[in-house]
């Protein structure tokens, strides 16, 4: 027959307690999450999600399709995203928000419905992202100027120019380049925030305060490679 045993009290504690190394394992993170800057309505940001790896492409027509969707239907009226450009396995964003409750649960809005969507294309369940999201707030022209080339030209940074139309001398397919009203020579399809239309138009900063002091942007500018940095 088992008998319990009994517990002495006033003996000495070998194990529990406070000690040094005790407690659950610290989890390591491949970004450290620094304190974001203070979200301001007048300061754009440019944002960065990263699937998480052994996942398939993003530039893929489905896909592309599925995240011009999230993208429109994560729209609201205190987190905009008026720029996007989808690489191979990341998308980089040009994004306002009223406050920093704001650009959370936009960001969470959207990395949700685009990991939904993306889980069902692909028939699988589990984490589509490596991390929340990346992003950088845009104080200076200078710097709004620099992040509208990086994500509306990204992809003559990572040489992946798609063009099934054999068209030249046209913007990203895989962007929001064809919303875009600040190329040189060429003049949008259709204007941000119109019908049809899966960007809105942003603020000051990025709608025409950077045009005042810099010329427009060529379709074969190159990236700055600190400008999402």
């Amino acid at each position: 027959m088992l008998r319990q045993g009994d517990f002495n009290f006033s003996e000495p504690r070998t194990h529990g307690g406070r000690r040094k190394g005790a407690g659950r394992p610290k989890r390591k993170s491949g970004v450290a999450h620094a304190t974001r800057e203070r979200v301001s309505r007048h300061d754009p940001r440019i944002v960065t999600i990263k699937l998480a790896e052994g996942l398939p492409w993003l530039r893929e027509s489905l896909e592309a399709r599925a995240l011009t969707y999230c993208i429109r239907e994560a729209q609201r009226p205190d987190f905009r995203i008026v720029h996007y450009s989808i690489q191979r396995d990341h998308v980089h964003f040009t994004v306002e928000a009223d406050s920093k409750n704001a650009l959370s649960n936009g960001m969470k809005g959207l990395n949700s419905r685009i990991a939904r969507t993306l889980n069902m294309i692909w028939r699988r369940t589990g984490r589509v992202f490596r991390e929340c999201f990346h992003d950088r707030v845009l104080k200076t022209l200078r710097e709004v100027r620099n992040a509208l080339v990086y994500v509306l030209n990204n992809h003559l940074k990572h040489g992946t120019l798609y063009d099934p139309c054999g068209m030249t001398g046209e913007p990203d397919v895989f962007s929001s380049g064809r919303f875009f009203d600040g190329w040189a020579g060429r003049p949008p399809d259709s204007e941000a925030g119109s019908d049809g239309a899966i960007v809105v138009r942003g603020g000051w900063k990025l709608s025409c305060g950077w045009k005042r002091r810099y010329r427009a942007i060529t379709l074969d500018a190159a990236p700055r490679s600190g400008a999402a940095a």
